[in-house]
């Protein structure tokens, strides 16, 4: 059965890339701000506008709702125009992907993995992995071997070019990858909607890409 793009995300996305925001934007202690306070104003992840949304993004991930998905790509839009971007999206992707683990008992689950034959780690975990790739609407499976990832469309494929918003997703799915499975490397982007492609796709092994 095919995949459908979502009209909505998952909260816990606009949230985590806001936190990663207010994370890179929070001010060195050297005192200039003392002297100068336009320059936290400056900060966007410092501003009230922010932490105001954080917290309403907060309190609809925590009850496990969406948003619209035209204000997730606004949200990646105006992130993708910074000049640390890239720095951005990962963390705010690794800190996703842990998210997600943590919401089907991520810690309590790799416990329980520990004590099991490697086949039959391997086999629970990547379906572990699958339960927690939903939170992205993503769809987890293996390709002659190699995991891939697919999103049908993501928010963050129109955001910035070259799909440079789309390292959210990859960072994200890596993450739950490497949480509950042996998994312990990257995955590449290697389709991308920005490129007029039909789908996002990454993979942990690429036959073509970026």
């Amino acid at each position: 059965m095919g995949l459908t793009a979502p009209t909505a995300t998952h909260a816990a996305v606009p949230l985590t890339i806001l936190e990663a925001i207010q994370h890179v934007d929070a001010p060195v202690e050297d005192g200039l701000e003392e002297f100068h306070p336009e320059l936290a104003v400056k900060r966007l992840g410092m501003s009230d506008t922010v932490a105001s949304q954080i917290e309403r993004y907060r309190i609809l991930a925590r009850r496990g709702r969406r948003v619209e998905a035209e204000e997730v790509a606004a949200l990646f839009r105006l992130v993708g125009r910074r000049s640390d971007a890239g720095l951005v999206f990962t963390n705010a992707g690794r800190c996703a992907g842990q998210r997600a683990v943590g919401a089907i008992g991520g810690s309590a689950a790799r416990m329980a993995l520990r004590g099991l034959p490697r086949f039959v780690r391997t086999g629970l975990g990547f379906a572990l992995a699958r339960r927690a790739a939903r939170l992205f609407d993503a769809r987890l499976g293996r390709a002659s071997g190699v995991l891939t990832a697919v999103i049908v469309e993501p928010p963050s494929a129109a955001a910035a070019p070259a799909g440079v918003a789309c390292g959210f997703y990859g960072s994200a799915l890596a993450e739950v990858l490497r949480a509950v499975t042996d998994f312990d490397g990257a995955l590449f982007h290697v389709r991308c909607r920005a490129r007029g492609e039909p789908v996002c796709e990454w993979r942990a092994s690429p036959d073509r890409g970026e």
